[in-house]
């Protein structure tokens, strides 16, 4: 199909095929937000090829901006230069000179990523600047005769010159949001480690460069505090270009939004996609371990002697013209193709991610990247005057409520309180570490004392709820309050600095490398700081969108040795009994008000753009988010009616009502009817199937009903019957997708395949399944949450006790909208 060309609202949009009438509505809808800065709310159906709409009309109007056609940047970027000794050439021509240049500082292995951008070496005010990762290749040159590939180096002790305050304050900025929040990724966080790249004032005044004539580095301003965010200038100057934050629900759906890009004229834009280690780290050593954030970080720290060699490498394919020309890259990558190249090349993956972000027009992510601040700090994302577009955004509301909450366990309390004691004991920081103990030896103690009057919910499940206000008055008596609580985010800011400053011999003061607490201290504490912030804010403006909630649960732990009421190690003396039952005490603080996280980019971007298969009804999302969408539009289906059938079927084979309540579905006969009807769909229908239950609970008990039946068996005489597993590595799902599709495509003596999944789950939000991968789809019953969930429970309430006053859903209405667009997620499949 031959590529057409529309110019909407003054913008020349290139576009692969000819656009259906819901296309052009969505790029007319996002061209009129982006021109005149308001908020998109924007539903088009799934398959309605809303995603190339998005992409096109995004990036079109972004070059509009800098005046260039579209292929004229990468007509430009294919002349590169000839080797030349100006630094910012360094990046890609690691030459002898520069070589020669490299700063003692960077002698040993050992190079923490708190100084990684700090060192300073001769003359501080030469405008040129080196990429640190240039220098680690030199370094790795100049020691030719080791194996590139040893890691495991003695570590070395060092005292290097003090910084200057510049310096500080940079390293201050990055080091502020510090250590491995990508723990909270897989549910929501990310880490914050110092670029790689960081450039870095380190010419010796020796060898001054002179400026390069087939650049402009001669005209380049030094430290720019946005370096890696907001805007950047084009090739004049003149005016300054936002970037495109593109965030989606999941890695798998940055896949497919990518292959969307590649049938564009605009694959060749400078791109990145930020991910977690899960996805982008290939050092063996962290990918078999089961906390990848921390032994990265030991790695890059330099603890017992070893250090990351893949991420001296970054500079390899961090720049973005050498990126696209790599062998098996597209110019629209994948994370995929990333992760093979830069294993392929010894270059981290995942912080050459990270370093493209400086130079990319537009920066795929998952969406909890740009909604929780912790990750966007972390990572280095400044929202400020850019353009944020969200896709399959029907789950937003619980994403941003999530980034605004924070749990902790007594355990971990008790953990980061131990380790504080410890810094204490030896002298470390005293007056920093000991408000902050303070702080957990409080929380402990309170926790220990509500822990009494917890109220029985369920089987030995008890819990204790206060509001946010309560909280507040009981934050006050434990000394934390409005005055008090910016002393102590100083303290920990603090204890976070890895150096010190020490007068030295010669009379000039030196920076001494001082122990800080580990990285699981560090992550915990962030959080509840976060959560503690959004309390105090503004007045305690946000204090009646919190619930706090102490829950105790029992749970087997598979261990010999327990703690006493303190902390206090007790050994059992029958070492037969392993398993061993113990209480769980977990501090909860709920936000139920989605609007919380969003206020900290609502008013600072230049455009959200909310697009879904699933937002009606629209209302609620600008009362839930309170952002006014000024811009709304529901398309129709780009399909005619006579090409789908959507029905109800109220009775199975044999004549048995299908009622797919809880109370029915514990039946035999309601278990019997829907596998017969099943059946039947299968045996009728060629190709490919999905089959979509409300949970894995019932997946598993249907699972185990038809199997001792023998329809499990019929089905598989028919179908290759494929099972969304529950949790479980990316890379068995995507096998056990792999084999699904295969069955349908290679047929053998089975009529295609029979994929059984949940809604919510893996297979129902985002992922494609056109043509043959999907001729039917059935759904079993409706996926409403958890009614007796006590979040669930208490977001009901507050909806209740705001609708009139702020427009949100009732909570009965609240609570069915949630299942219905989880169903329609699951049939637009």
């Amino acid at each position: 199909m031959s590529s057409a060309e529309y110019t909407i609202g003054g913008v020349k949009i290139n576009f692969p095929c000819k656009a259906y009438p819901s296309q052009l509505a969505m790029m007319n809808s996002i061209v009129r937000g982006l021109n005149s800065k308001q908020h998109c709310l924007l539903e088009s159906p799934t398959g309605s090829g809303k995603s190339l709409a998005l992409l096109c009309s995004a990036l079109a109007w972004q070059q509009s901006l800098s005046g260039k056609p579209v292929d004229e940047s990468l007509s430009k970027k294919t002349e590169v230069p000839l080797s030349c000794c100006c630094t910012c050439h360094s990046r890609n021509f690691a030459n002898s000179d520069v070589h020669q240049r490299t700063s003692y500082h960077f002698s040993s292995p050992r190079t923490p990523p708190s100084e990684r951008n700090g060192a300073l070496s001769g003359s501080q005010d030469s405008p040129e600047k080196t990429t640190l990762a240039a220098k680690l290749s030199a370094k790795k040159q100049a020691s030719i005769c080791r194996d590139e590939n040893d890691d495991f180096q003695v570590e070395k002790k060092r005292i290097r010159p003090l910084e200057t305050a510049q310096q500080i304050r940079k390293r201050h900025c990055f080091e502020k949001e510090v250590h491995h929040l990508d723990a909270k990724v897989a549910s929501g966080k990310t880490t914050k480690l110092n670029s790689p790249l960081g450039k870095i004032n380190s010419i010796s005044p020796q060898n001054p460069p002179g400026h390069c004539s087939r650049c402009c580095c001669s005209t380049k301003q030094g430290n720019s505090e946005d370096s890696s965010n907001t805007t950047k200038k084009d090739h004049g100057g003149k005016s300054k270009i936002p970037k495109i934050y593109f965030g989606t629900r999941t890695h798998k759906q940055i896949a497919q939004i990518t292959r969307e890009l590649q049938r564009t004229a605009y694959s060749g834009v400078p791109m990145t996609i930020l991910s977690s280690r899960d996805h982008s780290c290939v050092h063996p050593e962290v990918i078999g371990n089961f906390n990848r954030n921390e032994r990265c970080m030991e790695l890059l720290d330099g603890k017992n002697g070893k250090s990351c060699y893949f991420y001296h490498g970054v500079h390899k394919i961090s720049d973005q013209h050498t990126l696209q020309t790599f062998q098996g890259m597209h110019k629209a990558w994948d994370i995929e193709e990333l992760v093979s190249l830069g294993r392929k090349l010894k270059a981290c993956p995942y912080y050459t991610a990270r370093e493209l972000m400086q130079d990319a027009d537009i920066i795929f992510c998952p969406y909890n990247y740009l909604l929780d601040a912790q990750i966007r700090e972390t990572m280095d994302i400044n929202l400020k005057e850019q353009v944020v577009i969200l896709d399959e955004a029907h789950n937003i509301e619980d994403c941003a409520r999530e980034s605004a909450s924070y749990s902790v366990t007594e355990v971990q309390l008790r953990f980061a309180r131990d380790e504080l004691d410890s810094m204490i004991n030896y002298n470390i920081r005293k007056k920093d570490h000991e408000p902050l103990r303070a702080v957990c030896c409080s929380l402990i103690n309170w926790l220990e004392a509500s822990s009494e009057h917890l109220v029985e919910r369920d089987y030995e499940s008890s819990c204790k709820v206060w509001s946010g206000s309560e909280m507040l008055l009981n934050l006050h008596k434990m000394g934390i309050t409005t005055a008090t609580f910016p002393i102590l985010q100083g303290h920990f800011s603090a204890v976070l600095q890895r150096e010190e400053k020490v007068p030295s011999i010669h009379g000039k003061e030196e920076a001494r490398e001082i122990p800080v607490i580990s990285a699981s201290t560090q992550i915990m504490l962030k959080g509840l700081f976060m959560v503690l912030d959004y309390l105090f804010r503004q007045n305690s403006r946000f204090a009646d969108d919190y619930k706090v909630a102490i829950q105790q649960t029992y749970s087997w732990i598979n261990q010999t040795d327990t703690t006493d009421k303190n902390g206090l190690l007790i050994l059992s003396k029958n070492k037969k009994r392993s398993r061993q039952k113990a209480a769980v005490h977990v501090l909860n603080f709920w936000c139920l008000n989605p609007a919380v996280a969003f206020s900290d980019i609502n008013g600072k971007v230049w455009t959200i753009v909310l697009t879904s298969g699933t937002l009606s009804p629209m209302k609620s999302f600008s009362s839930e988010l309170g952002v006014t969408f000024t811009i709304q539009l529901e398309a129709n289906h780009v399909i005619n009616n006579s090409q789908v059938w959507v029905g109800t079927i109220g009775s199975g084979p044999k004549g048995r009502n299908l009622c797919a309540t809880f109370q029915h579905t514990e039946t035999f006969e309601f278990q019997d009817e829907v596998g017969a009807l099943l059946l039947s769909v299968c045996q009728t229908v060629s190709q490919g199937i999905l089959c979509f239950l409300p949970s894995y609970k019932l997946l598993e008990k249907l699972k185990e009903r038809w199997l001792s039946t023998g329809l499990w068996h019929n089905l598989e005489l028919v179908k290759t019957v494929i099972v969304e597993p529950q949790g479980g590595e990316k890379i068995d799902f995507d096998e056990l997708l792999q084999v699904y599709y295969d069955a349908i495509k290679y047929k053998g003596e089975k009529d295609g395949a029979l994929l059984v999944a949940v809604c919510r789950g893996k297979v129902s939000e985002g992922l494609d399944f056109s043509d043959d991968n999907a001729r039917a789809v059935v759904t079993i019953g409706i996926p409403f949450p958890n009614v007796k969930d006590l979040q669930v429970e208490l977001k009901k309430q507050y909806n209740d006790q705001h609708s009139k006053l702020r427009g949100l859903l009732p909570g009965r209405q609240w609570y069915e909208i949630q299942a219905y667009r989880a169903l329609n997620q699951a049939l637009g499949r």
